[in-house]
């Protein structure tokens, strides 16, 4: 196993580019590609995840909220999403998971981490060899385990292996990209292959999240994301989780803005936060957890002052928590590379 050390360091943000890439002065973790999801097994809110943002200065992925490793499992996808990280980054070269070598990877450094994110790639296009690397995580570890998939023809096709996924996990996030499959046939640059809406809605709910980002010019109107948010929370889906993913002045779209309300600053107030929609879309019954984009890496964007004061006090103070990306052939490095 190949350990590698370096960081990533800093990265251009181009007009069209996801959340994932992270553009900071202080080299923010790279789990602020992916905003940790942890729902207790017994289907219990998100109380423990709003507790762990009270503090001002420790609210965000890049304030070492979370020690956690991302396993990127393949470099394959059956999708062409502009937006996707892997379009961004070389990474090693490992197209099949190399299940031994992931395990043997985490085992060995797990001490001090909570929790695993799977992704990609799509992770799910080797299903079988995901159940089997969860598996064996599960006995020989007590890290949480958490799946990111953008839900390929697969997991239709192979629905009790699936399924049995979902059962062993502690969540999982499905990136949807929109209730309008022709909409999100267009993000995903491919045409899809199965009837995705009525697999959505045959799933069990708990440990499920629906994953959605505002990409213009496809999902970013007030009209469509509540529609689209409303559609889900049609199925019975709790929780969704809504992204401001693109950078830029003729590309960046604000939630904010769009629904004409007043939230805290992302930075200082928490990038990542639950937002009540009652009041913004009637009727919605689910939590939308909202991850919004700061001056850091959106240049239209200003700093408050209470900004200033908490990036002074990252100098000082800065994120200490554990976190390694395992490549699939158990390489395992700092960041994402």
């Amino acid at each position: 196993m190949k350990v590698l050390t370096e960081p990533i360091g800093c990265t251009v943000t181009p007009p069209d580019a996801s959340t994932h890439l992270r553009v900071c002065c202080t080299k923010f973790a790279p789990q602020n590609l992916n905003c940790r999801w942890r729902q207790k097994k017994d289907g219990a809110s998100c109380a423990e995840e709003e507790k762990k943002m009270q503090n001002p200065f420790k609210k965000n992925c890049c304030d070492g909220l979370y020690n956690s490793f991302d396993v990127h499992f393949t470099s394959s996808c059956d999708n062409k999403c502009a937006h996707c990280i892997d379009t961004r980054f070389h990474g090693v070269g490992a197209a099949v998971p190399n299940v031994p070598e992931i395990v043997k990877t985490i085992v060995e450094h797990c001490n001090g981490y909570d929790d695993v994110l799977f992704l990609g790639g799509e992770p799910c296009l080797f299903l079988e060899e995901l159940v089997s690397c969860i598996k064996e995580l599960k006995n020989k570890t007590k890290l949480k385990l958490f799946v990111t998939t953008a839900v390929p023809k697969k997991c239709f096709d192979n629905r009790a292996l699936f399924l049995e996924l979902i059962s062993l996990i502690d969540g999982i996030n499905l990136s949807v990209q929109s209730h309008d499959e022709k909409i999100a046939d267009e993000i995903r640059k491919t045409k899809s292959k199965y009837d995705r809406q009525s697999f959505y809605a045959s799933l069990p709910k708990e440990k499920v999240r629906i994953n959605l980002n505002i990409v213009k010019p496809y999902l970013y109107t007030r009209s469509d994301i509540s529609d689209c948010i409303r559609h889900y929370d049609g199925m019975g889906f709790d929780e969704i989780k809504l992204s401001e993913i693109q950078h830029g002045k003729d590309c960046f779209v604000s939630f904010e803005n769009t629904f004409d309300i007043k939230l805290p600053s992302p930075f200082y107030g928490g990038c990542q936060s639950f937002v009540e929609l009652k009041n913004i879309i009637p009727g919605v019954k689910a939590k939308l957890l909202l991850k919004r984009s700061c001056f850091m890496c959106e240049k239209t964007l200003s700093a408050s002052f209470m900004d200033g004061i908490k990036g002074l006090y990252k100098i000082f103070a800065p994120a200490r928590n554990m976190y390694g990306v395992v490549y699939a052939n158990g390489t395992l490095s700092k960041g994402w590379v």
